[in-house]
């Protein structure tokens, strides 16, 4: 254990990391659905019935399964396989099973698989099962997929000689659904679906993971509500659980040792800190916009889609409805291209709009608007960026909350961190304004709190916006 993790441990009065990173099978939380299909796919193994197929999303614990499954299968002579890269194909991955059986692949695919046919009749004579297991066996292309058929057909009497293992995300299921594999699907004996916890799972899997990481875990313990924020939060993902919970430790440091208690709130910024809410992204308009525009991907709790013009830059569009000034809309693409040069200095935001938000912006010198088939797409200046928010303190979210306290929705300190006080005030500004209330820098949000603090005036939200609050 490195010396930090241990002096973080200590602190916490633990003696294991609660909610490790990688793979933990020592420390396996059972429950009697996960049981039942163990002990099934360990029965097809041993009796060398054929596939076992195991499928799941990512972070349900489809690795801390099959550790499961092999330890199970130890202490009797089982002879494992476990290949893991399968962005190898065809030759090469037969290759890598030979290498990983302990033998030297021959260059060959014919002269592989005639010597791991004789190395498995060797381990058959002994009494010894062989199972091939394979990771991430979504990637496996149809050809590697038939491959492994092949490899079952090495059999004596009636017993295959190899038992294999497929693991992998749902779409592993799609692929082998495919007519021209039909036959490797007929052999498939179990299925394992491993789905994301409930709530109540969340919460008794929470406590037996503190529970084996020292006595008493530490004396910390998740209130009711917290619970339910973190099942929220993660889904009942177990990796995201061990994330978000992971990031609660730290917030726990200042409370007693022995009573520390972990609430909805610390929960609420611990899955931001983790991740929770998905990272921002910037890219480039083409040359041919003549302007230096950047589009923010923003948090997906904002729902808002983003459009590059570059396949319709030069195209005309339709004309403006009656209801817009005419003079406000570029209706071709000469007239968009130069409503975007007065943005060529800074970044920008580009996305489309309904026709309520359309009727908002319209008449404002800055933004750019244009007629796209049923819709519309603006484009507008940016100094706030999502980011902002979740770069911890920052300036630009310091102006924000100066600017919700003067408007009567900010009650805290002016520490630039978007916290859960940030949150509802944010959340308190974009009802007033006809937004969905979600507390998350979407575009639409970051577009009002720039002009606000530009010192811009902006119409109110009438009925019709608020139905359309997502731009």
């Amino acid at each position: 254990m490195n010396p930090a993790l241990a002096r973080h441990l200590q602190t916490l009065g633990l003696e294991r990391a609660p909610f490790p990173p990688t793979p933990d099978a020592a420390a396996y939380f059972r429950t009697p659905l996960l049981e039942r299909e163990l002990v099934e796919a360990a029965h097809a193994l041993r009796t060398r019935a054929g596939f076992v197929l195991l499928t799941g999303e990512v972070g349900t614990g489809k690795s801390t399964f099959l550790r499961r499954l092999l330890h199970s299968l130890e202490s009797e002579g089982v002879v494992v396989s476990l290949v893991f890269n399968t962005f190898l194909q065809g030759a090469d991955l037969l290759a890598a099973v030979l290498r990983d059986f302990g033998l030297e692949p021959q260059g060959n695919p014919a002269a592989d698989i005639e010597r791991l046919n004789r190395f498995l009749v060797g381990q058959w004579q002994k009494q010894a099962t062989c199972v091939l297991v394979i990771d991430d066996a979504q990637n496996l292309t149809v050809e590697s997929l038939e491959l492994l058929r092949l490899l079952t057909c090495l059999e004596t009497g009636q017993e295959k000689l190899l038992q294999i293992v497929l693991a992998g995300q749902p779409e592993l299921r799609e692929n082998l659904e495919q007519p021209r594999i039909r036959q490797l699907t007929s052999r498939i004996c179990k299925h394992v679906r491993l789905a994301p916890m409930d709530a109540a799972q969340t919460g008794d899997y929470v406590a037996f993971r503190l529970a084996a990481s020292g006595p008493g875990g530490g004396g910390i313990a998740l209130e009711p509500d917290a619970v339910a924020e973190l099942h929220r939060a993660s889904g009942g993902n177990p990796r995201r659980i061990h994330l978000v919970m992971d990031r609660c430790l730290y917030g726990l440091y200042a409370q007693p040792a022995g009573r520390r208690r972990v609430g909805a709130r610390l929960v609420r910024t611990a899955a931001a800190e983790a991740g929770a809410l998905p990272a921002c992204r910037r890219r480039r308009l083409p040359l041919a916009a003549a302007a230096s525009l950047a589009a923010i991907a923003c948090l997906a709790l904002a729902g808002l889609a983003l459009r590059s013009p570059e396949s319709r830059a030069d195209a005309a569009a339709p004309p403006a409805p009656a209801a817009l000034p005419a003079t406000t809309v570029a209706t071709a693409g000469g007239e968009w291209q130069a409503c975007l040069q007065r943005f060529a200095r800074g970044d920008a935001h580009l996305q489309p709009v309904t026709d309520a938000w359309a009727r908002r912006l319209a008449g404002r010198a800055d933004v750019c608007l244009r007629r796209e088939g049923e819709g519309w797409t603006a484009a507008w200046p940016v100094t706030l960026r999502a980011e902002d928010f979740l770069a911890g303190a920052h300036a630009h979210v310091r102006q924000v909350q100066a600017l919700l306290r003067q408007d009567g929705l900010y009650d805290g300190a002016l520490d630039g961190r978007y916290g859960p006080r940030t949150r509802a005030a944010l959340a308190r500004f974009q009802q007033r304004h006809g937004l969905p209330a979600t507390g998350a820098p979407d575009p639409a949000t970051l577009f009002l709190l720039d002009r606000r603090l530009a010192g811009a005036a902006f119409p109110d939200a009438n009925t019709d916006a608020s139905s359309h609050g997502h731009g």
